[in-house]
């Protein structure tokens, strides 16, 4: 009867210790999916957390699917577990972080415990930079690629202006509501035609102004997370981050000709 007891134990340990295992791999995949990553990088970093934790390279021990909704993981001793990806967005810093976390627990710095707080404590973070360091930031995007596209000094008041207006609308209102495409048309109409306005006090070139206004909202890395996810063969993903991002340029487009088309540019 101790025997047998003992056996249940030690089971019902080898489970929990292998529950765990998968929490913190799902984790490290939504804090990666959430913040911007390619599915490459995710994956991968999924499935060295778990052959750390395992002790094993055998792939049949373990098996990990990461789409743009959802991050599935299974091993040999649990059923599949997964956690749902509510919101993407794009944030640099913490992907370095979260790979950082990776490595250390690979190079031992870290116990799978201490890796597993560390993420907790990353994803309860909601630090960002400040408001006005990235209108501050924004309008240097904005007046720098006027003048890589040949725009003139005069064009920087009104394209740089039109720039951070409209960044800081498209900021607002989706901290209000979450209406994807509508939000970049709106933003982007707005803050065209304050450079419209703009341009007939200080300006040369119209379709300048209207440049500087729009590439903040340009999904640049939408984009090229699209292209990695196809060259890694992720098709599924690579073709919806490719036509979400499609589907944003055009709102954008739309913003912009309502504009022209509204008077008569």
């Amino acid at each position: 009867m101790k025997k047998n007891a003992g056996k249940a134990k030690v089971k019902k340990m080898a489970g929990k210790d292998h529950a765990f295992i998968i929490q913190t791999a799902l984790l490290t995949g939504k804090l990666l999916l959430e913040n911007g990553a390619e599915i490459s990088r995710v994956e991968d970093t999924m499935e060295r957390v778990i052959r750390k934790s395992l002790g094993t390279d055998q792939r049949k021990s373990y098996y990990t699917y990461v789409t743009l909704t959802g991050v599935f993981v299974k091993t040999n001793l649990e059923d599949s577990s997964f956690l749902r990806i509510d919101t993407r967005g794009y944030n640099l810093e913490k992907i370095v972080a979260v790979n950082q976390i990776s490595r250390d627990y690979q190079a031992d710095l870290l116990t799978l415990e201490e890796m597993e707080s560390k993420l907790q404590e990353l994803a309860q973070k909601e630090e960002r930079y400040p408001m006005w360091k990235q209108l501050f930031f924004t309008a240097l995007l904005s007046g720098s690629i006027v003048l890589i596209f040949g725009g003139h000094l005069e064009d920087l008041p009104s394209s740089m202006t039109a720039g951070v207006l409209a960044y800081y609308l498209f900021q607002k209102l989706s901290s209000i509501a979450d209406y994807p495409f509508i939000l970049e048309f709106v933003s982007t109409f707005i803050g065209c035609f304050a450079g419209f306005v703009l341009f007939h006090f200080i300006g040369q070139d119209i379709n300048m102004t209207m440049i500087g206004t729009v590439i903040p909202l340009v999904p640049g890395i939408g984009v090229t997370n699209a292209i990695r996810d196809l060259m890694s063969r992720h098709y599924l993903s690579g073709i919806i981050r490719l036509f979400e991002s499609l589907f944003i340029a055009a709102a954008l487009g739309c913003g912009v000709a309502l504009v022209f088309l509204l008077f008569h540019v």
